[in-house]
């Protein structure tokens, strides 16, 4: 008899946590990702007189938390920061970006899902060029708002989604200093930028989820005016870049 409530009482446990354990693990749940970023960025600065174009790699770290890539239906966010540094032949470029995403997902059918996205951010660039002369730092600062529609296609064991949005610069500003002599401030002026991104989910439901992505952004800084100490008043940067992460 004893065994018997015994045996009961351990079925009635183990019915009832297996729904907990299992919720826990769903593939549909929001996702923690962190991992090494690498990106190659062409920059173009143009000027009345002159233009000149540098070819900048750059290496770092992105982290974001949110159910962009296994969410199936209804609301959808993420929250992203990343961060990158280059230096090359005495040139140096430093560079921080958050975005949040907020949206809804609907449902084509069993594997296929759109959603429309709306969200908000804020980027930091730094570039430091090759100077004989002077100790150069030309610094932009700029708020954006973004527009973005992605398309999911869930696999057995993985998923793919495709990103494509735009970009909206608002009340930007760039500053040039130069270290021990002068430094200006400018308004950059609101402009829309393109991105794209692809992602794929590996091993959903395994025990180490692995997370790769190829992107492409673009960044156009044009001034409301012109700096004293030179004549370029335009930045367009175009960077193309791949991430790779482990999913928590």
């Amino acid at each position: 008899m004893k065994r018997t409530n015994l045996a009961a009482v351990v079925t009635t446990l183990i019915a009832g946590t297996l729904p907990t354990l299992s919720y826990a693990a769903s593939p549909t749940e929001p996702v923690f990702a962190f991992g090494l970023l690498g990106s190659y960025s062409v920059l173009e600065f143009k000027g009345h007189k002159s233009t000149n174009t540098e070819h900048m790699p750059e290496g770092g770290l992105f982290l974001n938390v949110g159910n962009k890539i296994t969410a199936q239906s209804g609301l959808v966010y993420q929250a992203e920061f990343s961060g990158q540094y280059s230096e090359k032949q005495n040139q140096k470029v430093k560079d921080a970006q958050a975005d949040l995403d907020l949206g809804w997902r609907m449902a084509l059918d069993t594997r296929n899902f759109i959603d429309i996205l709306l969200g908000a951010g804020y980027k930091w660039n730094r570039f430091h060029p090759d100077s004989n002369k002077y100790d150069i730092d030309l610094t932009s600062r700029t708020p954006f708002a973004k527009a973005a529609i992605g398309y999911n296609h869930q696999f057995s064991t993985s998923t793919l989604r495709l990103e494509a949005g735009i970009r909206k610069f608002i009340n930007g500003d760039s500053q040039l200093k130069l270290h021990g002599v002068n430094s200006e401030n400018l308004d950059v002026k609101d402009s829309s930028n393109p991105f794209v991104e692809l992602s794929v989910l590996f091993n959903r439901q395994g025990s180490i989820p692995l997370i790769a992505s190829l992107y492409y952004n673009r960044f156009k800084y044009d001034l409301e005016g012109q700096f004293a100490v030179t004549d370029l008043d335009k930045q367009t940067r175009d960077e193309y870049g791949v991430k790779l992460g482990f999913v928590f």
